[in-house]
């Protein structure tokens, strides 16, 4: 048994030394899929960027998205693809939220009008050749104006 996490260990450091730096995981659209009354389904456009000099396989991904510091939706994926070294790929996934979520959310804001809302993406790629996962986590924020109109 000492043997086999001897090796499991050794080949998890060996992906870390291939990967140095994390994937960039960032947000490029959210939008609406299926409502009901207890769960939201939004489809996300995610943009991953692999800033080392090897490509990451990716196997999988699971991710939460967070709003005013508050969890909003959360999923997986299965879709596989290659990024290459210093690349990119955009990958179309499903998250999932509840009607607790979003009442929340809107409680919160308590009928303020606000300018923005921060975001918190975070979660891990698990890669096709290894058993090591890749973190990441990413911050942002989603800006709109507000349309105001003035009397003559």
């Amino acid at each position: 048994m000492p043997l086999v996490f001897g090796v499991l260990l050794l080949a998890g450091c060996a992906t870390m030394n291939k990967y140095p730096e994390q994937p960039r995981v960032s947000l490029v659209s959210i939008k609406p899929k299926d409502m009901t009354l207890l769960e939201q389904r939004y489809g996300l456009q995610l943009r991953i960027l692999n800033p080392n000099e090897s490509a990451i396989p990716v196997e999988g991904l699971s991710y939460s998205l967070e709003i005013n510091g508050r969890e909003f939706a959360y999923g997986v994926s299965r879709q596989a693809v290659t990024i290459p070294p210093f690349g990119e790929a955009l990958l179309d996934v499903d998250v999932v939220s509840n009607l607790l979520s979003v009442m929340q959310q809107v409680q919160e804001m308590g009928g303020e009008q606000q300018e923005s809302l921060q975001y918190r993406l975070a979660g891990k790629i698990s890669l096709a050749d290894s058993l090591v996962r890749l973190p990441f986590d990413y911050h942002g924020e989603l800006k709109y104006s507000s349309a105001k109109t003035t009397d003559p």
